[in-house]
């Protein structure tokens, strides 16, 4: 029988160590799609959220996403946490007007910039393996093209980490650095 606990905990653990792949895909072209992809054990499990298949997705969104509250630290350290294997970002862009598409451009390189900065604080984007963001001038044409993709490794106990967090929270309901809404310095108003 302690052979049989020992051997569930090595396999629980092992699984606790295996990385998911997280796959994200966004286009905007004529119209916004997006994929997202996570993958378990080198692909036997295996769920994907697709923007083309639309019957179901807004009534599981709400189902899944029906919490208050506002997660992206919890996002933030999975993304910490994790190592991103590939980023892709492109971006065509193009007007009749050359200095509207040139100042346009500019806005568009800076603000590429602050959010890749802020989505990637804590990593070097030197150690992402394979790495291309392009934004490209198109004179002469009206167009605005965004296709992104972005590939994730997390280990599953990162994500768990994560859940019970959001879960304690919720249980909670604020904040774990909260307060009361109505503090004061004399809290039993003894004068």
């Amino acid at each position: 029988m302690i052979y049989i606990i020992i051997f569930l905990s090595l396999v629980l653990l092992l699984l606790f160590l295996i990385p998911i792949k997280v796959k994200m895909y966004y286009e905007f072209a004529e119209k916004s799609r997006y994929k997202v992809t996570i993958t378990y054990l080198f692909g036997l499990i295996k769920k994907e959220i697709d923007s083309t298949r639309k019957e179901n997705i807004d009534k599981e969104v709400d189902d899944e996403f029906n919490i208050k509250g506002n997660h992206k630290s919890y996002v933030q350290y999975i993304i910490d946490k994790g190592h991103i294997k590939k980023m892709d970002f492109k971006v065509n862009i193009g007007f009749e007007d050359p200095s509207l598409l040139g100042m346009s451009f500019g806005i568009v390189w800076a603000i590429v910039n602050v959010v890749l900065s802020y989505i990637l604080r804590n990593k070097d984007i030197n150690k992402i393996e394979e790495k291309d963001i392009q934004i490209n001038p198109l004179f002469n044409m009206d167009i605005f093209e965004m296709f992104f993709l972005c590939i994730i490794n997390v280990n599953l106990v990162y994500i768990i980490i994560a859940y019970i967090r959001t879960l304690k929270e919720i249980r909670e309901g604020g904040e774990s650095i909260a307060r009361t809404s109505n503090r004061r310095i004399n809290e039993n108003y003894n004068e």
